[in-house]
Parts: C-alpha cells; structure tokens; sequence
C-alpha cells in the first residue's frame, strides 16, 4: 500500500474512533440463540447475505426452546468500513415468530490485515428493540491473531440502552472463537459467548458459553463464495441456556 493510500486509511479511522469515544461517554444482557462472532475483516465493494438461526433448551426458564432467526444484508463501503443491516425473528413455545429486533451493524477495521501483530477492529450498532419499544447501541473492540494454521477471534462490547428510563451503566459482554485453518470446507474449532455485568454492577449475574464448532466456504463463481459455520454451545453457570445450537450462512459477492 502506498504512502499516500496509507494516510487515506489512517485519516478515514479517525471518524469511527470519535464515535466510539462519543458513544462510551453515553453509556441482564444475555447472548441470543442466533448471536454470531463479529469478525474484523472488511472488503470495499462486498455484499454479503447472511441467515442466522439459533435455538436454546433452557430448565425451567419461560426462554426455554427460544428459536431465532435473523437476516442481514451487508456492503463494504470503502477499505475499513461495512455495514450492514438486520431484522430478527424469536419464537417461544406455542406462539408464533414475532419481529424481535432490528439493527444497523458497523464494522470498522483499525488495522490493515496481516501487517502488525495484531488484527484491530472496531464493532459499533445501533438496535431498535421490538417488543420493548426502546434503542439500544452497542460498540467495542475486536481482536483477531493467526499463528500458523491457528486464527483466534475476540470481541469485547458495551451495550446501553437509551432514553431517560435507561438503565444506569453499559452491559458488557464478549464473544470467541478459535479455528484450526486446513481444508477450507471443513475447519474444526471451538466457540463461546458470555456476560460480565455491567460496568456499575460487575460480575453480578454473569452468563458463560462454550461448545465444539465448525467452519467453512465453498467458492460458487470467480467471484463468489458460500460460508457457513455451526456450533453446539454449552452452559456453564445457572443464568446460561444448557444447550445452544446456532448456525450462519453467508453468500458473498465481490
């Protein structure tokens, strides 16, 4: 990349970086049965169509059997910017799929890939919550590193509600993932999904996941490709669903 293409990237970073500062100055959530890890990889001129699904069995809790599905439709703006949007449906027991949530994602990339030690991002949405009438942001810092055949992913992210009712302090939760990269059809890992409290109220009704998984992508043209991950999740405390099993397909067009 050259001097000038460089200080173009740096220079568009700051934008996302003001709103992040902005957006924590502002500022129990649990992971949904089709949450995703948030990756920090973004590519100008991408459109990706995604369907998540998630269903969770949980003793004696009203979220038992909850079923999700989400769809989203994403762009890669320019070199460090994606955004994409999404509607969610839930389901419970003996009712049918209802609209949930809908959110406006953002992926920003703070480092380019591969060039230092450490893969940077920055994840930012902004969620309209269906039933309960109220927005909410979440944003946070994505962490990616690859040794040989080995790529770890780490997101950690602060939600607050808004209004005037909101409640005090931001939750915090975080999301992973680790994949041994060989067969691009077929790479084994591990995933996990949890909570930390709140950042008034921290280590307070804590959720922890984590569950064997796959991952995967088939190309379908010069410049196309299907990926799809899946994983069977575990709980390992009394606020966490006993068994989560998600999914995500995505079709990319360059």
């Amino acid at each position: 990349m050259g001097k000038t293409k460089k200080e173009d990237y740096r220079r568009g970073l700051t934008v996302p970086l003001v709103i992040s500062a902005l957006l924590l100055q502002t500022s129990v959530v649990r992971a949904d049965p089709a949450a995703k890890v948030h990756l920090p990889a973004v590519v100008q001129g991408e459109l990706e169509f995604e369907l998540l699904g998630g269903h969770q069995w949980w003793r004696n809790n009203e979220d038992d059997r909850e079923r999700q599905f989400v769809g989203e439709i994403g762009y890669g703006i320019t070199p460090w910017w994606k955004t994409e949007l999404g509607i969610g449906t839930t389901r419970l027991p003996g009712e049918s799929y209802k609209l949930d949530e809908i959110e406006w994602e953002n992926t920003f990339a703070l480092t380019e890939p591969g060039r230092y030690w450490l893969d940077l991002g920055l994840f930012a949405e902004l969620a309209y919550d269906h039933p309960e009438r109220r927005n909410a942001i979440a944003i946070g810092p994505m962490f990616q590193k690859e040794i040989d055949a080995l790529q770890a992913n780490l997101n950690l992210l602060f939600e607050r509600e808004l209004g005037s009712s909101a409640e005090p302090g931001a939750a915090i939760s975080y999301e992973w993932q680790v994949k041994w990269r060989g067969n691009p059809r077929f790479e084994p890992g591990l995933q996990g999904f949890g909570t930390l409290g709140r950042t008034n109220d921290f280590g307070h009704q804590t959720q922890s996941s984590i569950g064997p998984a796959f991952f995967g992508q088939i190309f379908t043209g010069a410049r196309s490709k299907l990926k799809y991950d899946a994983a069977v999740l575990f709980g390992l405390n009394r606020n966490t669903p006993d068994t989560t099993v998600r999914f995500q397909i995505e079709y990319e067009l360059y």
